[in-house]
């Protein structure tokens, strides 16, 4: 009996923390933990557990980051992409959008439907040559006031006032609400259009300038065509046959050609120098290797197609000038023409220094032609007149590098 009580006190000193319960198949210990035990087993299962929660967190991102980076690669990165720039001047591709819906607003205003086609290539073409024109400006004194910005606003938009007079207040109210129905249809703030037109503008002063350098007084030949569906051998006998038998060459062309308005103009093209009808340049004015004409008065051309009207021409020098005045018409178009291997000597400077960039390619002229079209007011038109009317950014950037 005594052995036992010891044996059981022995127990309980060695194990002072655990009891028998009474009424229970078996003994259940009860363990005590400090509050530091506790914070420290706490711990170590937060860092057991904490390597999962960053994976939850990241795949979570991952999945709201998949519509975020798709909208912001397709909404909102191709508009500031830039896609020109001469020397510090950049502009991106929502630039180009808004210069083309502009110039597509004021052709639809008209009436008109707007040829998407080649017109990314024009407005980036027209941007760069109006930003190479202002920025050669001061070299040649040319300024742009305010007031003359806002009086060719004005003749945009179909208001054509008296020199010195002042609009009334009737005039002033209309044009405003003109102007402002105008601003919300293209989507572009004031100061946006306005540098659009400051800077054409100085574009069309440049011209000014380099046509001084165009003389009035030039060499020129005087034209006649033939125009036949179907030229052969025993045709162009005939012709030249009648020219050396010294037949009068509007008898000729009367007698010979198929176009219907013949008899309206009988024939004649006119007079032409150097640089117009650049195509025919090189027989009109050309000469062969002994320093003769390639093409003498009253002797027939070589046959041209004229793919506009789809027929066949032959033309004939009637008579020549060393020293004829120019055509208005045809001044034009030498000034057209000296503006345009102007620009091109400074583009390639400009290019040679590395401060020239224009971007386009397919990707770039399907996105600006989609913008375009989504905003069109007048109906666009079917997939094949559409068609018609496009050609790819590889055939554009062909025409750049050759011109």
């Amino acid at each position: 009996m005594s052995s036992n009580k010891e044996n059981s006190n022995n127990f309980n000193e060695d194990n002072p923390t655990n009891d028998y319960l009474v009424g229970k198949r078996s003994i259940t210990t009860k363990v005590y933990k400090s509050r530091f035990d506790l914070l420290r087993d706490k711990k170590i299962q937060n860092k057991k557990s904490r390597p999962y929660f960053y994976i939850a967190v990241v795949i979570i991102f991952l999945i709201l980051s998949i519509p975020a980076y798709s909208f912001y690669t397709k909404y909102v990165k191709p508009p500031t992409e830039i896609a020109l720039r001469v020397n510090d001047k950049e502009y991106t591709r929502g630039d180009v959008v808004d210069y083309i819906r502009f110039n597509q607003r004021l052709t639809e205003d008209m009436g008109m439907q707007f040829q998407i086609g080649t017109s990314l290539f024009d407005a980036m073409q027209t941007l760069q040559d109006n930003e190479i024109a202002y920025q050669l400006a001061p070299r040649y004194g040319i300024t742009v006031q305010s007031n003359e910005v806002d009086n060719y606003i004005e003749i945009l938009l179909g208001y054509v006032f008296e020199k010195n007079s002042e609009k009334n207040e009737e005039q002033e109210i209309n044009f405003e609400e003109s102007k402002r129905q105008f601003l919300n249809k293209t989507g572009l703030r004031e100061e946006v259009y306005r540098d659009f037109i400051r800077k054409t503008m100085f574009k069309e002063r440049l011209r000014l300038v380099v046509a001084d350098t165009v003389s009035r007084i030039q060499p020129q030949v005087h034209i006649y065509e033939i125009a036949v569906p179907n030229p052969d051998a025993k045709l162009m006998r005939n012709i030249e046959r009648d020219l050396i038998a010294g037949k009068p060459i509007v008898d000729i062309t009367l007698f010979y050609s198929k176009d219907p308005d013949i008899k309206r103009y009988n024939g004649e093209t006119g007079w032409f120098p150097y640089g117009v009808l650049t195509d025919l340049d090189y027989f009109l004015f050309g000469l062969d290797n002994e320093g003769e004409r390639i093409l003498p008065v009253r002797k027939i051309s070589p046959v041209q197609y004229d793919e506009e009207k789809q027929i066949y021409k032959i033309y004939i020098i009637e008579e020549i000038s060393d020293a004829k005045e120019i055509s208005d018409s045809n001044f034009e178009a030498l000034v057209d023409r000296a503006m345009v291997i102007f620009l091109n000597k400074e583009r390639k400077k400009i290019a040679s220094e590395g401060n020239l960039y224009m971007d386009l390619n397919d990707k770039i002229y399907s996105w600006v032609n989609k913008q375009v079209r989504l905003s069109s007011l007048l109906p666009t038109p079917t997939g094949s007149q559409s068609e018609q009317n496009l050609i790819s950014a590889d055939q554009l950037n062909a025409n750049y590098e050759k011109e």
